[in-house]
């Protein structure tokens, strides 16, 4: 196989990871990217799986069939002009470079294993994911990481009806993952060089783990506050070897290290309102506004994002349970898309910003997400 053509393969076969050991990936979503990412007390259905297990105690009961999902980073429509043009992008990726020097760029594709199904109070899904991503903070230092990803979970929620219009609901989600991946390091120019024996060259990984997310939402009136903990416990084994054939020859003698560790704690602060006001309900529309703080724990830890990044806002309306618009804020980046409900299937795109320094302005990337779901 060429260069080109696996290069090719795997940008269209791909899901974004970072070189270390990443938390277990939550599926591609425009929905989610839209109104900027994960919200603590977004009614978010079948994406309560993800984002907070209490929502499972509102979510109508729903299967997903199967879903076409794609993310795409970076200077991307410039990757696509090469590839059109038939260039070698792995041999030309210094002509990607931004102003200073830098470049990052990933593509993902989550399919075509995504099947589950959510209502009363339950929740189960299993999905897998392919990733890669090129991280070079300059030309003499890059990063490349590829992979997949199995991904099985399944929670349940709780509603208490605490009178006078109060609502509380718990909730707690239980998964377990498995990632297989090549990982390699080195100056930008010799990426191309070690594609030419990836199996036998490139440093293999396998992390296996399971663990637990909890949440909380209490509902009065129109609005609602929730508390999440993604990956409150979840501990994880990480195994590295010199390659994939050494691997496949002899685990013990090819091992590298092995690492036993728990994930961090994603604990979040979620807000949300509902306004009832007369001229959404004329025109059948439904407005839902989001504000979050997340990593509440990075408040106390050293050296890690200024706090402003860790503020979202968002918001989404739906007009005729057809059309949705959507917007929001993350990373104090902007962020937006639309979904539509054709019945069949839903189809929905988002275009948003990411930062990957620790302070705003420092390293943003361009982010695209598009995706058809099958959910009836």
């Amino acid at each position: 196989m060429s260069t080109f053509a696996l290069t090719y393969l795997l940008l269209i076969l791909s899901l974004p990871l970072s070189a270390q050991t990443a938390a277990p990936g939550v599926p591609v979503s425009p929905r989610r990217a839209a109104i900027g990412g994960l919200h603590a007390a977004d009614l978010a259905g079948f994406d309560s799986i993800f984002t907070n297990p209490a929502g499972l105690a509102s979510a109508e009961g729903e299967w997903m069939y199967s879903r076409i999902a794609l993310n795409a980073a970076g200077p991307i429509f410039d990757i696509a002009n090469m590839a059109l043009g038939g260039t070698d992008i792995l041999s030309n990726l210094t002509s990607l470079l931004d102003p200073a020097g830098r470049l990052y760029t990933s593509m993902d594709l989550a399919t075509p294993v995504a099947l589950g199904y959510v209502g009363k109070g339950l929740g189960i899904g299993i999905f897998n994911r392919t990733y890669v991503i090129v991280n070079a903070p300059s030309v003499t230092t890059s990063f490349l990481t590829f992979g997949e990803e199995l991904l099985l979970t399944g929670g349940y929620a709780k509603r208490f009806d605490l009178g006078e219009g109060n609502l509380l609901d718990l909730g707690i989600v239980v998964k377990g993952f498995l990632r297989n991946e090549f990982a390699w390091s080195g100056a930008l120019t010799d990426v191309s060089t070690a594609f030419n024996d990836i199996f036998g060259g490139i440093p293999f990984n396998i992390v296996t783990g399971m663990g637990v997310d909890l949440g909380a939402t209490w509902t009065f009136g129109d609005y609602a506050l929730a508390l999440t903990a993604r990956d409150a416990f979840t501990p994880y084994i990480a195994s590295s070897y010199t390659s994939y054939n050494g691997f496949k020859a002899n685990p013990t003698a090819n091992k590298i290290e092995t690492v036993t560790d728990l994930m961090p704690i994603d604990l979040s602060l979620g807000f949300r309102w509902n306004p009832r006001w007369l001229f959404l309900a004329r025109t059948g529309s439904e407005l839902t506004l989001l504000a979050d703080y997340r990593n509440i724990w990075g408040l106390f830890r050293i050296l890690d994002r200024n706090p402003i990044l860790e503020l979202s806002l968002g918001t989404e309306i739906v007009m005729l349970e057809i059309l949705s618009l959507r917007a929001g804020i993350r990373d104090t980046l902007p962020s937006a898309g639309f979904g539509l409900d054709l019945q069949v299937f839903d189809l929905s795109l988002a275009m948003y910003g990411k930062e990957l320094g620790l302070e705003p302005g420092q390293r943003p990337v361009f982010n695209l997400d598009f995706a058809i779901d099958f959910r009836y």
